[in-house]
């Protein structure tokens, strides 16, 4: 247990350093690039190999469909009162299109409407005393997310918001057909003053997201850290066959795309020999540990038995963990990048996962380290290590 403490708290101390040093650290900023630059600078000190890994990204992108998602419902509103219908539905098709490509799949489909932004990657090499044969990969991403308002500003009011909005987009898709047939003033009045109900929820979405960036403590500087200090362990007690490649992915904010970048990359070194990553995200909690089985609004398939095989290491050391799919509507994290070229993936979260029951913190300007349960860290990096040691 001595050996954890230390890991953890040389972690914390890490996560706290960064924080004062950068604050937030919304991916393409400096401070971002900042954050790269010191974890890359500690690695150095025992990694035997290390560097920063750049790339670009268009900032703001993988949340634009919501602004576009309420620019196309007022105009759609508009054409519908002007009695051109025809212009509503396509309006709301195009918008909802957008949404499930960029957001349902993380595809970048609207990215380059935005500003081109340097983002950067830190990798660190840990290797084995002997020939690898195999090598696992422990993951955290040190970018901050913006500040969700609607997390802050009535929480429980967000599901109404969002799945209400997205709701009444898909109304307009269908619903002004019957415009085009019906030709009674009454029902075409009713249906019109239904549909415009739609901006109370609607227009709200333009302000989901904040300009400033969060702390990024929990969600997600914390993992970082500790993969890094988990990296450093075994730097001090060298694996027979196993390489580790420490991890700390930028931009995953920005729609997961600095663990797409890594993968294309790496994407031949990661296939030449068996490569597991353990990613962690959001480890706030230690009553609500899981594994995910799947990822990006389950649209991509993690490895179950990895999952569950840490599920076991969980139990065994006392902690109660269960391996499930990722909620959809939710996300996605960096494992699901690495699962779509073949590695065998999972993500820990401490967080339940859901729109109603995220941690209070989550998204929010009080995602600091005091809300980062020591004993979920304890626990992530006990199960880390035992995997680590008996595979």
């Amino acid at each position: 247990m001595e050996k954890i403490t230390k890991i953890r708290e040389r972690a914390f101390s890490l996560a706290q350093q960064i924080i004062d040093k950068t604050g937030p650290r919304l991916a393409g900023t400096d401070s971002a690039n900042k954050s790269a630059l010191l974890l890359k600078n500690e690695i150095d000190s025992f990694a035997d190999k290390s560097k920063i890994e750049e790339f670009f990204i268009y900032q703001g992108a993988f949340l634009g469909w919501i602004k576009i998602l309420v620019v196309s419902f007022v105009l759609a509103v508009g054409f519908l009162w002007f009695d051109l219908p025809i212009i509503s539905i396509i309006l709301a098709l195009l918008s909802i299109l957008i949404l499930v490509l960029q957001f349902f799949f993380y595809l970048p489909i609207i990215d380059r409407l935005y500003p081109k932004k340097k983002a950067s990657n830190v990798v660190g090499y840990v290797e084995p005393k002997n020939e690898a044969k195999k090598q696992i990969i422990i993951s955290g991403h040190h970018d901050s997310a913006r500040v969700f308002n609607f997390f802050i500003h009535q929480p429980k009011l967000y599901n109404l918001r969002v799945t209400g909005s997205i709701a009444y987009v898909l109304m307009m898709c269908l619903v002004p057909i019957l415009l085009i047939f019906i030709h009674n003033d009454i029902v075409n009045l009713i249906i019109k003053i239904i549909l415009s109900s739609g901006l109370i929820l609607i227009v709200q979405m333009w302000f989901f997201a904040s300009k400033k960036g969060t702390p990024g403590a929990g969600d997600n500087l914390i993992a970082s850290t500790m993969a890094l200090e988990i990296s450093r362990y075994f730097s001090e007690n060298r694996l027979e066959d196993t390489r580790i490649i420490f991890t700390s992915f930028d931009a995953e904010e920005e729609g997961l795309r600095g663990a797409r970048a890594f993968a294309k990359l790496h994407e031949k070194e990661l296939k030449e020999l068996p490569t597991y990553l353990l990613n962690t995200d959001c480890a706030y909690n230690l009553d609500d540990l899981f594994f995910l089985t799947s990822d990006i609004n389950g649209t991509v398939k993690l490895d179950e038995d990895l999952a569950n095989t840490l599920v076991n290491i969980s139990i065994a050391n006392g902690y109660k963990a269960v391996s499930k799919p990722i909620a959809f509507l939710t996300g996605g994290t960096d494992a699901g990048e690495l699962a779509k070229i073949g590695v065998k993936s999972t993500t820990l979260i401490g967080m339940p996962w859901s729109n109603e029951k995220r941690a209070s913190v989550y998204h929010t300007e009080n995602d600091t380290l005091d809300h980062v349960q020591k004993e979920i860290i304890d626990a992530a990096i006990t199960i880390f290590i035992q995997y680590i040691e008996k595979n």
